[in-house]
């Protein structure tokens, strides 16, 4: 009875980590798309500075919408909380690639903490794999 009730603890705590490694996947997916979204605006500031003034340039506003460029060199940039900023496109990209560093620390840690997770819920499984041996007996 006691192994049973072993047995049903180790199940409950392989759910809830199976639950948590699930999450932190989640996560890490969030990341690896801000990180590409940073990339590609990174990529387009790069396009941009190479833009003569008055050349006509597609602007994506879920559509596509045709635009000429009057300032490739000032930005309005939305730095969060609803305020934007003038920058330009070095200070632009200054600030990307700090938000980038930061985003990659985070995946970092997020990918340790899943490493340990994923070795947690290997060892409970092996547990788990031990008692039902021992219930068979």
């Amino acid at each position: 009875m006691e192994n049973r009730q072993a047995l049903q603890q180790k199940y409950m705590e392989l759910q809830m980590l199976d639950q948590q490694i699930k999450q932190v996947q989640k996560q890490l997916q969030m990341i690896n798309e801000q990180l590409t979204e940073i990339d590609l605006i990174s990529q387009g500031l790069d396009d941009l500075s190479k833009t003569k003034q008055g050349s006509e340039i597609l602007v994506p506003v879920g559509i596509f919408l045709k635009a000429d460029i009057k300032d490739a060199e000032d930005l309005i940039v939305n730095v969060g909380a609803g305020v934007a900023v003038k920058k330009n496109i070095s200070q632009t990209k200054e600030m990307l690639a700090v938000q980038r560093d930061e985003i990659k620390k985070l995946q970092i840690h997020l990918s340790s903490d899943l490493n340990n997770l994923i070795m947690h819920a290997t060892a409970h499984e092996s547990e788990i794999g031990g008692l039902m041996g021992e219930n068979n007996k």
